[in-house]
């Protein structure tokens, strides 16, 4: 293995340990990483270092459920930063770490993130990701994208998409509540059907 390989093969490895479910884990990489490269495009290549952190963090995000279901973010980030990873730097761990425990939850909890860290559009997608495949019926990719706003992101969806998930349109607002606190605006925008054939 080179030390790029090795990465691959610990983070799959895990990923079996912790019987982590493969398809969940792959469709929300696979919407977090389409969404990276909407807001920054030169990190839609795979190869893009912070693209493949995003997509590690994705695979990994929830290794913590086989120690509990209830916070297992916390279990899930906890067990990235202190395990044994080969491949990966300590930094490189402790990095993966914030992203997972960024998943869900408190956004207050990795608020010491510098304001201008390429991490929070990493943390914005793979949360947007997390939540549009909350109801985990491999879908694939969703009729989203997003775009940088200022500080924060605007999510524009399919004509009636939202209106046939009223969970996950419940899901966005407590996301843009989480964001706001931060003082980072997240504005969701549902196109009409007159608007989308314009």
């Amino acid at each position: 293995y080179h030390h790029h390989d090795l990465r691959d093969a610990t983070v799959s490895a895990f990923m079996r340990r912790y019987n982590v479910d493969l398809r969940q884990a792959q469709q929300v990489a696979d919407t977090a990483c389409t969404l990276l490269g909407q807001l920054e495009p030169d990190m839609a290549d795979p190869e893009h270092i912070d693209h493949r952190f995003l997509r590690w963090a994705a695979m990994l995000h929830e290794i913590g459920i086989s120690v509990a279901h209830s916070s297992y973010h916390k279990h899930s980030a906890y067990i990235v930063a202190n395990a044994d990873m080969p491949g990966f730097s300590r930094m490189d761990q402790a990095r993966l770490a914030r992203l997972v425990l960024a998943h869900r939850g408190k956004l207050e909890r990795v608020a010491s993130i510098d304001a201008g860290s390429v991490d929070w559009l990493m943390i914005a997608c793979l949360r947007l990701a997390v939540v549009i495949h909350r109801a985990r019926d491999a879908r694939g990719l969703p009729p989203v994208s997003m775009q940088r706003e200022g500080r924060g992101f605007t999510v524009t969806a399919a004509p009636g998409w939202l209106q046939k998930l009223p969970l996950t349109a419940a899901a966005l607002e407590e996301e843009r509540r989480q964001w706001q606190g931060l003082g980072r605006a997240l504005y969701i925008r549902a196109l009409s059907v007159r608007a989308a054939a314009t």
